[in-house]
């Protein structure tokens, strides 16, 4: 007989290469809105929050722990997805292309989605009321009646909805009526998870979804889209913590008695959900430069992760071995807080990337766990999807870089030194500096250009100035376009959003394959902000530590203008050969400064 484990792992791994097949096909414009989609649907956690929040701890000893625990991750994951999936829509309403744009497109979906759930619903209560037993309150009816079958048929309706929500975006016409149908199988899920047996109270889940709603709508809608990466490694870190909890309220309330698959499922639901919460706090706070971005690197560093790692493995065996209540679980658990400070502390900020892709499939994988140790086959489901997803993209990211994972991981990548950084610019010369006026003047002949976006355009917060500038060149009869390197900024695809936001069609952002053949024949490059990206040492030079990396060839086109504060060297601590090239021209300052003086002066051209 097929026991329950085999059936979850069955699902697991169908869930798994359907995920694959699905999120292969989502183009690279859309990774952003792909990895935020992913993690709100990651968010089912909230349903195995219910469940432990609502639960009746009666006969458990300062039950009151467990529906603490239970509140928290209820609020926790109600952020989660409140967040995401409000994010992600603002995301996708602003793809469009130069003709949607021209003919004033509009995608109305609130307005549709809100009047299929009204309609959704009433017809459900209808058929409800209709075959209501005429001698039993409806009250009676819902609690002995539906409830059971009610869950069912919630969780399987939810799997297809968040399967095909993801298939959406496959293209970004059919992107948010995907995300909004995803949306709407978790208001199914919540609701059939409303209607558990082992739900017995409902005043701690109101209050911890009415703090995770509000919270959630104000990360959704007013964080700006330059601090995207921050808040997806934010929403990370929670939906981790809501596994991490849920399994230690799960590990007080049995103590002793659970079986060994449990515990198994149940240790790696806590390790991993506790790594990633504080591994995503961390790199939260890179991004958001409270730490420092570059690598933070010390004696034996590697080794004592190692060993810490080694130590928490051990531990989980042996609880699983012995089926032990012992208080050294918790002591497990915190090693595993310890130990994602120390995973991410080490690696720098232009990774991260692959950190963040890597991150959310953990917590997809910390969600799976706890799908396996409550026997909830939508958590199994949407863990699987999740994990599947963030792994890809880390693998994606990690081919754009020309590096391994364990690279990443462990190689402290841009811990290079100033001085012998200040050494070899000396050796390589000088470079040219340009004025915006003079700029202005080059411009003007100008028939090909291409614009490199980087992680500089997002500090200076000048992509509305970038567009402007495009605007302008394409009036004057210019072609425009712009250049998207997979690793530019902070996540997978955030330049493309940048530039959505500032209403550039995405049908004018190529691809670093597809544009590199044009290079040689632009007039003018415009890099604004993208350091390693742009590189030459990395085809050329093989000491770098760039070398072998896809970058986009800019040292090819006719001539170069490089937007930079400074010489500062890029994340990976490397000078960029480029700017010393005969071909460029440096204009110095803040890029949305120097844009609109350089805008300035080509209408006074005019």
């Amino acid at each position: 007989m097929t026991t329950d484990l085999e059936v979850g792992l069955y699902i697991f791994m169908l869930a798994g290469f359907l995920g694959y097949h699905i999120i292969t096909r989502v183009p690279p414009l859309l990774h952003t809105p792909l990895m935020s989609a992913t993690n709100a649907i990651a968010a089912i956690s909230l349903v195995g929050s219910l469940v432990v929040a609502g639960g009746d701890y009666s006969d458990v000893e300062n039950g009151w722990i467990c529906t603490l625990l239970g509140f928290i991750a209820v609020a926790c994951s109600s952020t989660n997805a409140v967040g995401g999936f409000l994010i992600t829509d603002r995301m996708l309403r602003m793809f469009k292309t130069a003709e949607e744009r021209a003919r004033g497109v509009k995608r109305p979906v609130e307005l549709q989605a809100f009047a299929f759930v009204v309609a959704l619903f009433g017809s459900i209560a209808a058929i409800l009321y209709w075959t209501r037993p005429t001698d039993m309150t409806m009250g009676d009816y819902l609690h002995h009646h539906v409830a059971p079958e009610a869950l069912r048929y919630a969780y399987i309706a939810s799997a297809a909805m968040f399967v095909l929500g993801l298939k959406g975006l496959s293209s970004p016409k059919w992107a948010r009526s995907g995300i909004a149908l995803a949306a709407l199988g978790m208001l199914l899920a919540v609701v059939g998870t409303l209607f558990h047996e082992h739900i017995v109270t409902y005043t701690w889940i109101v209050i911890g979804l009415a703090i995770g709603t509000v919270i959630g709508a104000w990360m959704g809608l007013s964080i700006p889209m330059t601090a995207v990466p921050q808040r997806t490694a934010i929403s990370h870190s929670l939906g981790a913590l809501a596994a991490c909890l849920v399994g230690v309220s799960e590990y007080f309330r049995f103590q002793g008695a659970l079986d060994r698959v449990t515990l198994t499922a149940l240790s790696f639901e806590v390790v991993v959900g506790g790594l990633t919460f504080t591994g995503s706090l961390i790199a939260a706070a890179k991004l958001q430069e409270i730490m420092q971005g570059r690598p933070i690197t010390y004696k034996g560093q590697n080794l004592i992760s190692m060993t810490l790692l080694a130590i928490i493995v051990g531990s989980a065996g042996w609880l699983v071995y012995t089926q032990a209540a012992t208080p050294f679980f918790y002591v497990m658990v915190a090693l595993a807080f310890v130990f994602g400070i120390l995973l991410v502390v080490p690696i720098g900020a232009a990774d991260m990337p692959v950190v963040i892709a890597l991150l959310n499939s953990y917590g997809g994988l910390a969600d799976a766990a706890m799908g396996f140790m409550l026997s909830n086959k939508i958590q199994i489901i949407t863990g699987s999807l999740d994990g599947t997803s963030g792994f890809l993209l880390a693998l994606l990211m990690c081919r754009a870089m020309n590096r391994s994972a364990a690279n990443v991981l462990f190689g402290a990548f841009g811990s290079v030194s100033e001085d012998d950084v200040a050494a070899a610019a000396e050796s390589k010369g000088t470079v040219r500096s340009i004025t915006a006026d003079e700029t202005a003047v080059l411009f003007e002949t100008a028939q090909n250009v291409v614009v490199v976006p980087g992680y500089g355009m997002a500090v200076a917060q000048a992509q509305h100035a970038v567009a402007e500038l495009g605007n302008i060149l394409r009036e004057r009869g210019a072609t425009v376009r712009y250049a998207i390197h997979p690793v530019a900024g902070r996540m997978p695809g955030h330049m493309n959003v940048l530039l959505a936001e500032a209403n550039v069609p995405y049908d004018q952002l190529v691809e670093m394959e597809a544009i590199n053949p044009s290079f040689p024949e632009a007039d003018i490059v415009l890099v604004v902000g993208a350091n390693d990206v742009t590189n030459p040492a990395a085809r050329t030079n093989k000491a770098s530590p760039l070398y072998g990396m896809p970058i986009l060839e800019v040292d090819r086109a006719k001539s170069i203008i490089v937007l930079k504060r400074s010489m500062r060297p890029g994340f990976a601590g490397v000078d960029n050969e480029l700017y010393y090239d005969e071909k460029c021209l440096m204009l110095f300052g803040d890029a949305k400064d120097s844009i609109t003086k350089l805008i300035s002066e080509m209408k006074s051209l005019l």
